[in-house]
């Protein structure tokens, strides 16, 4: 079969948007997708942070996670990591963690490019700790820099211990060039480091530091997962029910046919918020819960009704044809009939149907997303979520634009 110029076109949307999901999928880990609703899980995250690409209209200093250059073993207990920085940037980085701690005790020192060495931690550790909220580091930090930046005691209240360890001279020009950091301690394995900057990912960060392009995958995957099903369960519900009410001409297919009047002419979206609530669970301040089968169920069994007509007045119009009529007449089963005949023929028109009823479902889906009204995360909760957060007034246009 010979596509036109419209079909060639459709296809290499539909390779395209394939190929999308299976990247988004695969650039994302598990436990990534696991914790988007878990705030605690995200807290050495840079908060508010812009995307990577972003730096194409102002300079970003981007959020790097460090692992281990070097890791030897010092001793009959302690290991020692060396990490390292290279930072090439007019301002200095917001913040440095120091995450996934076994407990023990820590020497951590920091070596500038300028051959200063700052011994910024030399005490037992029991969890993460970061240079802006750690008191230990940040005099550590004062103290060793105070004579070379000329310091005095009231810029610890006015300065950060970033802006003091990245600081090229007394007028606090940022130093570019390697950092190298070292990590002796009793543990078992290494620490992580995370050098914090003002941009992180593809999509940013949010008001809680979470990969915002986690929350968008986890969303699409829902959202498709949703629309798919319900989707099958209204073409598969709909070849059936026309098809044979159709076919056979008996009490059961008018007491079909009439409930497939009733269905074409519901409001279908009205009925749909009132069942969907009435099935739902809400606990006190709890967002609405919905079992997602009982969801997909419901929804298919609404926009069921047209489809299904529609199937049932092919399969009469088929059956009405000649050469059908000759082999019935032969004494072939409405079985045989419907699959080797009116089948290809309704498969046809079922095929077309699924890929309008697709994004009509994806619709429906974030719209009562949008509204809470839906199980899981998707794209009408995700976008609602970032509007709660003042994406929309806070110049965050690509978190709202994103599921678009």
């Amino acid at each position: 079969m010979k596509l036109n110029r419209h079909q060639k076109a459709g296809v290499v949307i539909l390779i395209l948007f394939v190929a999308f999901v299976l990247f988004s999928e695969l650039s994302v880990s598990k436990t990534e997708i696991n914790n988007w609703e878990n705030p605690l899980y995200w807290n050495k995250y840079p908060k508010k942070a812009n995307p990577v690409w972003f730096s194409i209209f102002r300079e970003q200093v981007p959020t790097t996670v460090l692992s281990p250059s070097e890791a030897s073993k010092v001793g009959e207990e302690y290991y020692l990591f060396t990490y390292v920085y290279v930072h090439r940037y007019s301002r200095p980085p917001n913040n440095i963690v120091f995450d996934r701690i076994d407990p023990g005790y820590y020497i951590i020192e920091i070596t500038r490019p300028d051959g200063i060495k700052i011994r910024i931690y030399d005490d037992e550790l029991k969890e993460g700790v970061n240079l802006n909220t750690e008191p230990k580091m940040s005099m550590q930090i004062f103290s060793a820099m105070r004579e070379q930046l000329n310091l005095k005691e009231e810029d610890r209240a006015i300065l950060t211990p970033m802006k003091i360890l990245f600081a090229k001279d007394v007028n606090f020009a940022t130093l570019e060039g390697a950092y190298k950091i070292e990590v002796l301690c009793n543990c078992d394995k290494p620490p992580q480091v995370i050098v914090q900057g003002e941009a992180y990912g593809l999509l940013g960060t949010d008001n809680y530091g979470r990969d915002i392009w986690v929350g968008f995958v986890k969303s699409m995957r829902n959202t498709l997962y949703l629309a798919l099903v319900t989707s099958v369960i209204i073409v598969v519900l709909g070849v059936l029910i026309g098809s044979i009410s159709g076919y056979f001409d008996n009490e059961l297919s008018k007491v079909v046919t009439f409930l497939l009047e009733v269905l074409t002419a519901l409001p279908v979206l009205p009925i749909l918020i009132v069942i969907t609530w009435v099935i739902s669970t809400q606990g006190m301040g709890e967002k609405v819960s919905v079992p997602p089968l009982k969801f997909m169920l419901l929804l298919a069994f609404l926009l069921m009704g047209k489809f299904a007509k529609t199937i049932r007045t092919i399969t009469i119009k088929e059956k009405a044809k000649e050469y059908i009529m000759v082999e019935v007449s032969l004494g072939a089963s409405g079985v045989y009939i419907l699959r080797r005949h009116i089948g290809p023929v309704i498969l046809e028109h079922a095929l077309r149907h699924f890929t309008f009823l697709m994004p009509r479902i994806v619709a429906l889906i974030s719209l009562f997303g949008f509204f809470g009204m839906i199980p899981g995360t998707n794209w009408g909760s995700f976008m609602i979520e970032a509007m709660e957060q003042g994406a929309l007034y806070g110049s965050k246009w690509w978190w709202i634009l994103s599921p678009g």
